[in-house]
C-alpha cells in the first residue's frame, strides 16, 4: 500500500501496473494524479454506476473494439464491483488486459479486512493499493501558504486561518477560492480580503452567525441565521455547530473561575489554531459563567422539543435565538 502523493512522485507510463486500486476521500489529490495521467497518456474516464461488465470486458480488454492502449479510470468502482456476480471470471478479465491499464478509484476508506476480500485481493497481486487519505490541517495549509507564496502573494494569518476554517480544510473548495484570490492581483491578503471575495456561504454564515451571537450582536445574529437557512443548511446542522461551541465555552469559563490554565485546554477541545483560539478568548470575554450555562441549558430543551416533539426545527431555532438574546439583553 503507498499514498497517492508518494506514488504521483515516480508515476510514468512504465510504472503503472495492470490493475491498481485507489481509495480514500481527498478528492483533489485524486484530480492531480488524473490530470498528470492525462498528461502522459490517454486516459478513458468513465463511472462505474454506468459501467457494465460487458462494456468492460469489451472495450477495454485485448478483445474490445480499440486498437489503441488506453488507461481505464473508474470513478465510483464499488458500484461496478457490486455488479459482479463471478469475481474468479472477472479476475481473468483483468490478468488479459494486454496494454491497457486500470485504476478503480472508490471514495471511502478500506479497512485491512476489506481488502482481503475479493476483487481487491487479486488487484493487489497485479498491481497497486494507493491511498488518497485526507491530509492532515498542517499539510492543508501548508500546501495554501505555499500556492500563494509562489505567486509573490503573502497572506496575514488570521485571513490565513478564517480561509481554511471557512472551507473545512477541503482541498477541491480551496483551489477554486485561491484561484479566485490571485486574481484579484493583490500583493497581500487581509483578512477583510478573504471575507469579501470567498463564496463559502455557508461556512461562512456560520462563523457569522457564532460571532454575533457570542458576541452579542442581536440584530447581526438574527441575519445570519435567516441566511443560512434560506441557504439551505439543515437547522440541526447549525444547532449541532452551536451546542459544540457552547459545551466548549462553557468548559474553558469553569477552568477560567477556577483559576486553572487555559493553553492545555484548548488542545483538549481540539482549539488548536491561533484564528480558533482567538475566537474563543473573544466569546469568553463577552460572556459569564451564568450565561453560558444558561445557553446550554436552552439548548438541551431545544434539542429534547425537536427530536422527541417533532416541532418545526427552523422555526424552533430562530425562536429560541430571539428568545435568548432578548433575555441577554433583559439581563444586562
Amino acid at each position: 500500500m503507498i499514498k497517492l502523493e508518494e506514488y504521483q512522485k515516480k508515476l510514468s507510463v512504465g510504472t503503472i501496473k495492470p490493475v491498481n486500486l485507489i481509495f480514500g476521500e481527498e478528492d483533489y489529490l485524486v484530480k492531480a494524479f488524473l490530470d498528470k495521467l492525462r498528461a502522459m497518456h490517454p486516459v478513458k474516464v468513465v463511472w462505474g454506476d454506468e459501467l457494465s461488465l460487458y462494456d468492460f470486458i469489451n472495450t477495454f480488454t485485448t478483445s474490445g473494439m480499440f486498437s489503441t492502449a488506453y488507461v481505464l479510470f473508474v470513478y465510483n468502482a464499488d458500484s461496478f464491483f457490486e455488479e459482479i456476480k463471478d469475481y474468479k471470471a472477472f479476475n481473468s478479465y483483468l490478468q488479459r488486459l494486454g496494454k491497457n491499464k486500470v485504476f478503480f478509484y472508490i471514495k471511502q476508506k478500506l479497512s485491512d479486512k476489506d481488502l482481503q476480500k475479493e476483487p481487491y485481493a487479486t488487484i493487489s497481486k497485479l498491481g497497486d493499493i494507493i491511498v488518497a487519505g485526507k491530509l492532515d490541517k498542517r499539510k492543508v495549509k501548508d500546501l495554501v501558504l505555499k500556492k500563494f507564496q509562489r505567486e509573490g502573494i503573502s497572506i496575514e494569518e488570521s485571513a490565513l486561518e478564517y480561509l481554511l476554517e471557512a472551507s473545512s480544510y477541503d482541498l477541491m473548495l480551496l483551489k477554486g477560492e485561491t484561484d479566485k484570490l490571485i486574481l484579484l492581483g493583490k500583493k497581500s491578503l487581509t483578512l477583510e480580503d478573504i471575507k469579501k471575495t470567498v463564496v463559502l456561504e455557508q461556512e461562512l454564515n456560520i462563523f457569522e452567525f457564532l460571532d454575533a451571537l457570542f458576541f452579542r450582536n442581536g440584530e447581526k445574529a438574527l441575519q445570519a441565521l435567516d441566511s443560512l437557512l434560506r441557504s439551505g443548511t439543515p437547522p440541526l446542522q447549525v444547532l449541532a455547530v452551536l451546542v459544540s461551541y457552547s459545551l466548549k465555552l462553557l468548559t474553558l469559563k469553569e477552568a477560567e473561575a477556577k483559576g486553572l490554565p487555559l493553553e492545555n485546554l484548548f488542545s483538549e477541545l481540539d482549539i488548536k489554531s491561533n484564528f480558533q483560539v482567538m475566537k474563543f478568548k473573544g466569546y469568553l470575554s463577552k460572556n459569564t459563567l451564568e450565561d453560558l450555562w444558561s445557553l446550554v441549558k436552552g439548548l438541551y430543551f431545544l434539542d429534547i422539543s425537536l427530536k422527541v416533539f417533532f416541532v418545526n426545527p427552523e422555526k424552533a431555532l430562530k425562536d429560541f435565538v430571539v428568545k435568548y438574546l432578548l433575555h441577554e439583553e433583559s439581563a444586562g
